[in-house]
């Protein structure tokens, strides 16, 4: 039978809803999307609407989501987001420590939106006071890089000509949802995340990742994995399980607003905290995993393959056979590791991904016995009493991992993807378009050179309005637009409330005001 939400939360949403007979109201009091509390209520048969209606009804006739959604001249997002909840809430089952930070996060940014009616976001100053003096490394890498970042599934000629429609007119888009930037070639992946956030309209209210193109990920993990281990942490992390650090800095105390919070990310000096990006700790994680799992179960990756479950000893597996073998609950092995500078991953001339990876492989391994030695030290020094302070272990821990980490790695790809959000699915092609200034090369860009200056990006051209989180991708906010500009007054309010809360306005912000 399948899964429904808790009674707890279908309660909850009932009884509030009950007692403010709005919905948006109720989704901030309940701390749930817009969309998911519509379900709950016609899951119970307390709300209703004309679209819903219809919906229903076909529904009854026998009619998929995708007939009903040719039937209406509707999307299927839309026709999901209407229909009875047939399996249970994804966040109700057990989440992992960082899903949790993240919905934490969320939490305290409808706090903050509370109370943001009597703040105005410009008269909270960013404070530069706390940046830190450049690395030699950093300072003879300065350069500035020009990047496209386009939203997939948003270019209009790949849409139906009512979509296209309608994208085009509440939407602003001319071609497709895109902006443009400068940015310092020092700039760290992970502030890349919060830039590319604050530009596109989200707030960080999700988990994401930073990705190779195919191609170039398979030709860097080709082989087995006890030989490949080394391009973990150099390039790529490892899941780990020990040190859940995927939310770095979150750190976010409702002083300011969630837009200037992200701000200061990537306009300060970048220093990473964590623990799991670091080169050693990716290969300890790798010789753990060959402990608990020296003989691994590997199941076939796609369900409905009739081949049976194949015995493989660790040291002969490939990154492959560890997917089929094992589930990470802490993401993928295939995301990029984020502390990370731009010149380390992009380049208009890359590095060979066969040479990269022979200089990934060559790096020295010698030490990481002796730094989990002092690793499980320092882990076990953290579980004694309060009061208990030895931290001669974790000093030693730290002078290896310094000493063994990667240094010059060349960059090896002019192409990424962002992923944002993997319920929604919101994917950003990232491209490298120019490079200003490396090698000490010339600069004829007066905005390149003040970003270089400056250390501050600019957005030097956008197309379309921002989005917003848990709308449903691309076709949920087209969706959204029309209900807002075409919908009957009562659904238009009740959307434009709804988007209002998420921080969408719909205004048409300058490319130089936007980030």
């Amino acid at each position: 039978m399948a899964n429904i939400p808790k009674t707890e939360t279908i309660e909850k949403v009932a009884s509030v809803y009950e007692k403010t007979g709005s919905i948006s109201e109720t989704a901030l009091q309940s701390e749930l999307s817009r969309t998911k509390v519509r379900k709950i209520l016609i899951t119970e048969g307390l709300w209703s609407s004309g679209r819903s209606r219809q919906i229903q009804e076909l529904s009854e006739r026998g009619k998929t989501s995708s007939e009903i959604a040719q039937i209406l001249d509707i999307s299927v997002t839309m026709v999901q987001n209407y229909r009875p909840y047939e399996k249970g809430l994804y966040y109700e089952s057990s989440k992992s420590g960082t899903a949790v930070r993240s919905e934490k996060y969320r939490k305290r940014n409808r706090s903050y939106a509370k109370k943001k009616s009597s703040i105005s976001t410009q008269q909270i100053r960013i404070a530069n006071g706390e940046q830190k003096d450049s690395s030699p490394d950093e300072k003879n890498t300065q350069f500035a890089m020009h990047l496209h970042l386009q939203l997939r599934q948003s270019q209009l000629d790949s849409l139906s000509p009512h979509q296209a429609k309608i994208l085009s007119k509440y939407g602003g888009v001319s071609k497709s949802i895109s902006r443009d930037i400068i940015v310092p070639s020092s700039l760290a992946l992970h502030q890349l995340h919060f830039l590319i956030n604050v530009a596109f309209g989200w707030t960080n209210s999700h988990l994401h990742s930073f990705q190779l193109p195919d191609l170039l990920f398979q030709k860097l993990t080709d082989g087995k994995l006890v030989q490949i281990a080394p391009v973990f942490g150099y390039y790529l992390k490892f899941p780990s399980s020990i040190f859940n650090d995927s939310f770095w800095d979150d750190d976010y105390d409702e002083s300011k607003s969630p837009r200037t919070w992200m701000r200061s990310k990537y306009l300060k000096r970048y220093k990473y905290k964590g623990f799991s990006d670091y080169w050693i700790e990716n290969q300890v994680q790798i010789h753990d995993l060959g402990i608990h799992f020296p003989i691994l179960n590997v199941y076939p990756l796609r369900w409905n393959e009739k081949r049976k479950v194949r015995k493989v000893k660790f040291e002969e597996a490939t990154l492959q056979d560890v997917l089929g073998a094992i589930s990470f609950p802490e993401g993928m092995p295939d995301i990029l590791k984020e502390n990370l500078r731009l010149h380390e991953i992009l380049s208009l001339t890359p590095e060979d991904i066969e040479s990269a990876k022979a200089a990934a492989l060559a790096t020295h391994k010698s030490e990481i016995q002796l730094y989990k030695k002092y690793r499980d030290l320092s882990i076990e020094n953290s579980k004694r009493p309060e009061g208990y302070l030895d931290m001669s272990a974790f000093t030693r821990m730290e002078r290896i991992r310094k000493k063994a980490e990667p240094k010059n790695i060349k960059p090896v790809t002019s192409e990424l993807l962002y992923s944002y959000d993997f319920g929604d699915g919101w994917e950003i092609d990232i491209s490298l378009v120019e490079e200003f200034g490396k090698g000490n090369r010339k600069i004829n860009n007066e905005i390149a050179e003040k970003v270089i200056a400056d250390r501050k990006p600019v957005c030097i051209a956008k197309d379309g309005l921002n989005v917003l989180d848990d709308c449903g991708n691309i076709y949920g906010y087209i969706d959204m637009l029309r209900t807002i500009h075409e919908d009957n007054p009562y659904e238009a309010l009740e959307m434009r409330e709804w988007a209002r809360g998420q921080g969408w306005t719909g205004r048409d912000v300058k490319p130089k005001n936007l980030i």
